[in-house]
This record gives structure tokens, C-alpha cells and sequence, in this order.
């Protein structure tokens, strides 16, 4: 079987890469593959990723049941430790929060004039005869 990296041209296909646990799908002939970097993807012949639909869905059904049961135990058992008071509950719940990484709690509160006049004077200094000098260009253009 030939092997296609990301990012490289690939005839239209199903690929996948058993290393990455990544599946790709190429629409049209000469297309990027577009996929993880270092990744090396396989083209899955059509008549096997027809043959192996039903065995997917057939297993996706059979395993979403226990998927959701896992997610609620998950779920509650999070609420438990945090709710118990137990000092490292948080590593049981699975809060993903990525704005957090944007607040920093030890920062105190800055005054909005402290150095806002003296920047922006600077700056408007910088910036004022070059946006008026692009403004009158283009006004005679």
C-alpha cells in the first residue's frame, strides 16, 4: 500500500492513520490531504469502507449506551469531591475552561488613565502623518 503524508496531494479516498487515530477524507483527485503533522495516512479502499459501515454503526450503537452512563458517572462523581470539600476534587472534574488561562487572579485592578495619555499621544504621533498621507492618495485615486 502507498503512504501519504499530510499535506501532500492524494487521489479522491478514504484515509486514515492507525498511528494518530486519524481518518481523513479526500474529495477530488490531487487534492491535499489535509491531516496532523508527521502523520503517515493509508487510502482505505471504497468497497472495504463500505463493506465496514454497518460493523461501525453497528458497534457505535451497541457502545453509546455505555458512553453516555460513563459520562453521567463522570459527571456526578466530579460534583461529589468538589462538594465533599476533599482538598484535590478538582482533579476529578474534567472543566475544560479556556478563557481561564486569560485571567490572572493575583493581578490587582490597573487605573485606565495611568499611562493611557502618554502612550497614545506616541502613538497618534507615529500613526497620524502616515494614515493622512495613504488618506490623500487615495481620495485622488
Amino acid at each position: 500500500m502507498k503512504r501519504y503524508s499530510a499535506h501532500q496531494p492524494a487521489p479522491y479516498g478514504l484515509y486514515i492513520s492507525p498511528r494518530r487515530l486519524d481518518v481523513r477524507f479526500v474529495g477530488a483527485d490531487d487534492e491535499t490531504l489535509d491531516g496532523r503533522e508527521g502523520a503517515v495516512y493509508r487510502r482505505v479502499p471504497s468497497w472495504l469502507a463500505v463493506l465496514l459501515a454497518p460493523a461501525l454503526g453497528g458497534v457505535f450503537v451497541l457502545a453509546f449506551p455505555i458512553i453516555v452512563v460513563a459520562a453521567i458517572v463522570g459527571a456526578l462523581g466530579g460534583a461529589l469531591f468538589k462538594n465533599v470539600g476533599h482538598r484535590h476534587g478538582y482533579v476529578a472534574r474534567s472543566g475544560w475552561q479556556p478563557a481561564a488561562s486569560y485571567f490572572d487572579k493575583t493581578a490587582t485592578p490597573r487605573d485606565e488613565g495611568e499611562h493611557k495619555d502618554d502612550e497614545l499621544t506616541d502613538l497618534d504621533a507615529e500613526v497620524g502623518p502616515k494614515a493622512s498621507a495613504e488618506k490623500q492618495t487615495d481620495d485622488k485615486a
